[in-house]
């Protein structure tokens, strides 16, 4: 089925009217919430917007697999602790069958659930704390933009992502400390990450370092999420740590992570002209001072063009830059900048970012033969 289009033009009336009468239809918005209050915040807030347009509302996840038929909403956003069907199933059942845009709102203490429902084709999730008169332009952004993807069906795993394949196959000493993995994760980017850990595999021992586009409310519980669906720890990088085999660093999204000359995980302040929070630029680019060419790069789906910076500091000291292609991304915009940028030598399925990464330090790492040997 063809995703909603959310700047859809009359074109029946096209050819009647001039130029400047063409009427461009607001965005139609689904709100899905068992609180009566919060659906009526949700709706006052988009109400200051003129682009955008609540067509329905609804308190629990069967009125919401019905609005969803009814109203062909742009996009949906979607609470997860509802009565009867919760947004976790109600997530899985759209995503499966009738895909929209859809954005978890939701508490802390169901975060759990609500990065489950990004596994299952959610986009993102924004926290209730975050829905305040402060904060009103950016989640109007953010409908804005998630209402422009165009989604695909999200067929239902048989089996769960620490169940995926591995390489069998022993690697030459590939998985030594003396590389690292810096990875740039944005929208869609938790459900990128599962996949690309679980590919590298359960014996993986090289340091994996990783600035994902999050909330800090809902770092913890990534964190929590992440080290229960995949093999390897996973943990928040802390100030002046040593990183150590088989583990991965998230940044706090309170600062940036960056890596010292000395190979310790660096919690620096954000520079006001940063954007994105916390920086793939700053940690990327800062990857080279101690790893340099043996530095590998991965930028994975997400908004903008945070990491591309960093993505040519790792090519120029002769490092190597994978990028998630656009058929298994959320998001085809931190990986499309990068390839415009001339600055990645892969670019691939996520499910295939793990073994690439493991085929070039195997080949980098693999003895040269002596004299006489070919």
């Amino acid at each position: 089925m063809e995703p909603a289009r959310p700047y859809s033009i009359n074109q029946d009336r096209c050819e009647s009217l001039p130029m400047q009468e063409i009427i461009v239809e607001p965005i139609k918005v689904l709100i899905v919430d068992d609180s009566a209050v919060v659906r009526l915040g949700i709706r006052k807030m988009l109400a200051t917007d003129p682009d955008l347009q609540v067509v329905g509302e609804a308190s629990n996840g069967i009125e919401a697999l019905a609005q969803r038929a009814r109203l062909n909403p742009d996009i949906v956003t979607m609470d997860v602790n509802m009565p009867g069907m919760n947004g976790l199933e109600t997530t899985a059942q759209i995503m499966s069958s009738n895909p929209v845009p859809i954005l978890i709102v939701t508490d802390l203490d169901t975060a759990n659930l609500a990065f489950e429902a990004i596994s299952h084709g959610a986009l993102d999730l924004l926290g209730k704390a975050e829905m305040n008169p402060e904060n009103i332009h950016q989640f109007i952004r953010k409908i804005k933009l998630l209402s422009q993807i165009r989604v695909i069906r999200h067929i239902p795993a048989h089996r769960q992502p620490s169940e995926l394949p591995t390489p069998s196959d022993p690697m030459s000493g590939g998985h030594a400390m003396d590389w690292i993995i810096a990875v740039a994760s944005s929208t869609g980017g938790p459900k990128a990450l599962i996949t690309l850990i679980n590919t590298l595999g359960s014996d993986w021992r090289t340091p994996i370092v990783v600035a994902q586009h999050i909330h800090s409310d809902f770092i913890p519980k990534l964190v929590e999420w992440l080290e229960s669906v995949t093999p390897l720890v996973v943990c928040v990088a802390s100030d002046q740590q040593r990183l150590l085999p088989g583990h991965v660093y998230l940044s706090p999204a309170d600062r940036n992570l960056e890596i010292s000359s000395q190979g310790r995980a660096v919690l620096t302040p954000h520079n006001p002209k940063e954007i994105y929070r916390p920086s793939c630029n700053a940690l990327l680019a800062s990857v080279t001072r101690r790893y340099g060419m043996q530095s590998v790069g991965v930028i994975l789906t997400g908004m903008g063009d945070d990491g591309v910076e960093g993505a040519k500091a790792i090519k120029a000291v002769g490092g190597h830059v994978l990028v998630q292609d656009e058929a298994t991304c959320a998001v085809y915009g931190m990986p499309l900048a990068a390839q415009k940028a001339g600055c990645t030598d892969h670019v691939l399925p996520i499910q295939e970012i793990g073994l690439k990464i493991r085929a070039i330090i195997d080949r980098r790492r693999m003895p040269r033969p002596l004299p006489g040997q070919g």
